[in-house]
């Protein structure tokens, strides 16, 4: 059975008191040993743990007995809820996630599973030498060199390279890894801070942040590469232009780096920690430790001590800053200093001898032999011989034995320890009921954080509605704009695409949507196969599409087992280099998405994409655009706009403007 803390201490205290009591009561008659009651120790103290690794919003860390402890909050279910009477050697916490390794090589993940983060590629039985985990997915380096990955792939930071690594290091949106071949860092994903062009050089070690990377040379110097401006906890129009400096590396040496959201943390050989970039709740602060390793989250920072213990620091939103700690009562028994009364032998009859004589001084008969008992506790008392002569009467000398008071003292110890329990108990009391009080606050500053995330929720979803009506906004007026007489131009209504006289598109008519299902779905590691049905055309103006099963995007990888994405797909043609304008829109999916691709169909090179609007100058020839979302299976209702400005063609020539 298993006892909280506080009931725990109270029967420890109970037992203590207990064996103190029997000892004194086993003692004899005539003294015993007593010992007071111990002053009580600090009722918890730090875990100590082999390892750690902090999160977005949550930190994990290993016992020595392989163990996981995890706190503060994720943005998904169950990222602290470790599986149960399991053990690990190595742990990896990721944005509302967590993965660990197991001493077989497999992999155990849990947590958020929004994105099939927690998917493993080849299953409970495949084995990994290392596991790293990013915001939204997680990459595994097997025992030969290569690595899977799973989960989110909208940047491709799940699709790895054909080659082999000696390391890796999952950040936001990205993955990089050092190369076996030449010590190189490869890094593959989102890049739109330069945060997957790694500098040249060989390197030991590599970890992938928010928007920059870091790589640790052999003689302990580091080169970091991305963006020193971009900070995750700001919007995008104030991070352009807010200077954090994580990619900014102190000189000297070190021997381990760690980069988080907008900050970096480097160790040296001394235990001394330095961090560089957001200043965010002190965490570029320096410490001095000693300190055995270090892992920087999104905006916090936690440390391994050379005792085991774990120091965070940061931003301690949901407790992630703030390592749980375990009971630690050790009442210790201390003597006290009271004389104790030992016999060291029992009573021993001693026999003296009495010697008469007479008035020469000669003796007169057979000495006499008078017992005398001695005891090592009582005072042995003095015989002295008696000289008798004949004519004077012998004195009778009788030796006196002293008894010992007895011990007085047991019955006020008994109470006073008696007390002293009594008091341990009504403080232990206390403390429970105090417990159970911050519990309660507690729940409801919890139920208040739940509050505020839906009302956060809300507004982002107002944020994305309005953000969207802005896009299609603007779009008009880009369309609208440049009339010859300067009145705005008709606004084109959903009933119908608009077809402008000046355009250089060949193709301005929208293939409907077929509404049967197709009886083969196509298969998503081929584009040759992609449904004719799924691709229509598109002219300068808008048109609106839906998503369904009949159409399912080419770009998701053959190893996403976790399901598809819908996709439509639109072919132009231009007969002139002009510069492209395209957005999409959506009331009904949030994550939609675009690609730009070189001639008809799905088959052509990737020349752009965005989650939002594509801008690109382009030459003549046949161009498609793949409207796709990232969430998976997602089916509902957009809007496709396309504007188009030609260059060095007159605008009253019938040529594009």
């Amino acid at each position: 059975m298993r006892f909280a803390p506080s009931k725990l201490a109270l029967y420890s205290l109970t037992a203590i008191a207990a064996a103190l009591l029997l000892s004194i009561m086993l003692s004899n008659s005539d003294g015993a040993s007593a010992q007071q009651a111990a002053t009580p120790t600090p009722l918890t103290r730090p875990i100590a743990l082999s390892a750690v690794s902090a999160g977005a919003a949550h930190t994990c860390g290993l016992r020595d007995n392989g163990r996981v402890e995890c706190w503060g909050r994720g943005y998904g279910p169950g990222n602290r809820r470790a599986p149960t009477n399991a053990t690990f050697k190595s742990i990896s916490a990721g944005g509302g996630h967590t993965c660990g390794l197991r001493p077989n090589n497999t992999a155990v993940c849990w947590g958020d599973y929004t994105y099939g983060e927690i998917s493993i590629t080849g299953g409970a039985s495949a084995t990994f030498k290392s596991i790293v985990t990013g915001i939204n997915h997680t990459c595994g380096l097997r025992a030969n060199g290569t690595v899977a990955c799973w989960g989110d792939n909208r940047y491709y930071q799940s699709t790895p390279p054909d080659t082999t690594f000696t390391s890796i290091s999952a950040g936001d949106n990205h993955t990089c890894g050092v190369r076996q071949s030449d010590s190189n860092v490869q890094c593959w994903g989102r890049n739109e801070f330069g945060e997957s062009t790694p500098l040249s050089g060989t390197f030991t070690a590599v970890s992938a942040g928010a928007a920059h990377t870091c790589g640790l040379r052999s003689n302990g110097t580091v080169r970091c590469w991305g963006s020193n401006y971009y900070d995750p906890y700001v919007t995008r129009s104030t991070s352009q232009y807010r200077y954090t400096g994580q990619a900014d590396p102190p000189g000297g040496a070190f021997t381990a780096i760690s980069s988080g959201g907008a900050h970096t943390c480097y160790l040296r050989s001394n235990g001394e920690l330095l961090c560089r970039g957001n200043s965010y709740h002190g965490i570029a602060d320096i410490k001095t430790g000693p300190f055995t390793s270090v892992s920087a989250g999104w905006n916090h920072t936690c440390a391994l001590r050379t005792d085991g213990t774990v120091y965070c620091w940061g931003y301690n939103g949901s407790g992630r800053s703030t390592p749980p700690v375990e009971p630690a009562i050790d009442f210790t028994p201390t003597a006290t200093t009271e004389p104790t009364n030992t016999p060291t032998s029992t009573d021993t009859p001693t026999l003296t001898p009495t010697t008469v004589i007479d008035d020469s001084g000669a003796p007169i008969g057979t000495p006499t032999l008078t017992p005398t008992t001695t005891r090592a506790d009582t005072p042995t008392p003095t015989l002295t011989p008696t000289t008798t002569r004949a004519d004077v009467p012998t004195p009778t000398r009788t030796a006196t034995r002293v008894p010992t008071p007895a011990n007085t003292n047991h019955n006020a110890r008994i109470s006073q320890l008696e007390g002293q329990v009594g008091t341990l108990q009504n403080q232990m009391k206390t403390q429970q009921e105090q417990i159970e009080t911050q519990k309660g606050l507690i729940e409801t500053q919890r139920g208040q954080l739940e509050t505020q995330k839906g009302q956060i929720e809300t507004q982002r979803g107002f944020i994305d509605s309005l953000r969207d009506l802005i896009r299609a906004l603007t779009a008009r007026l880009d369309a609208l704009d440049g009339g010859s007489d300067g009145a705005p131009a008709a606004t084109p209504t959903p009933t119908h695409t608009p077809t402008a006289t000046n355009t250089p598109v060949t193709a301005l008519e929208h293939t409907p949507t077929p509404t049967t299902v197709p009886t083969a779905t196509p298969t998503r590691a081929s584009r040759s196969t992609l449904n004719p049905a799924c691709i229509g055309k598109i002219g300068l103006g808008w048109l609106t599409g839906a998503w369904n099963a009949d159409c399912q995007s080419a770009k998701t990888p053959p190893t996403a087992k976790e399901g598809t994405r819908y996709a439509r797909y639109y072919a132009f043609t231009l007969d002139a280099p002009s510069r492209i304008t395209v957005t999409i829109s959506s009331t009904e999916v949030r994550d939609a998405y675009l690609y730009l691709l070189r001639g008809s169909g799905n088959a052509g090179d990737v020349v752009n994409r965005s989650d939002s609007e594509i801008v690109e100058q382009l030459s003549a020839g046949t161009y498609t655009i793949e409207a796709t979302t990232y969430a998976l299976e997602t089916a509902g209702a957009f809007t496709l706009t396309m504007d188009i400005a030609a260059t060095g063609v007159s605008a009253t020539s019938g040529a594009p403007r």
